[in-house]
C-alpha cells in the first residue's frame, strides 16, 4: 500500500510525448525485474495518479490502478493482462525509470 512517508518527495520526470503535463514519480517498488511505480500527472484538466507494474525483462506493463486521488487509484481495478511497452509512450518513459537496476 502507499504510505504518506513515501510521498515526502516527488521527483520530476520529463515525458517528451506529453509536453502539456508534468509527471512526478512518487514511489518505485518491487524487486527487479518486476517493478511497480506510482506516478502523479498534473495538467490543465487536473491531477491524476497511476500505479503500474513492469516486467522489465519482457518490456511489458499493466495498470494496477489509476484515479484522481491516491485513494481512488488504490480502489480501482487492475488490468488483467500485460501489454507491450510502446516506444516513446508515457509507459516507456516511466518504465525506463522503474526498470533501472
Amino acid at each position: 500500500m502507499f504510505s504518506a512517508a513515501t510521498c515526502a518527495y516527488e521527483w520530476p520526470l520529463g515525458i517528451p510525448s506529453d509536453t502539456k503535463a508534468q509527471y512526478f514519480i512518487l514511489e518505485i517498488g518491487g524487486k527487479w525485474p518486476g517493478r511497480t511505480v506510482i506516478t502523479k500527472r498534473t495538467a490543465s484538466a487536473g491531477t491524476s495518479y497511476s500505479k503500474r507494474f513492469y516486467d522489465c525483462l519482457n518490456s511489458s506493463v499493466k495498470y494496477l490502478g489509476n484515479g484522481a486521488t491516491l485513494d481512488a487509484m488504490a480502489r480501482s481495478r487492475p488490468e488483467e493482462d500485460m501489454a507491450p511497452v510502446v516506444p516513446q509512450s508515457v509507459a516507456d518513459y516511466v518504465g525506463r525509470e522503474a526498470c533501472k537496476r
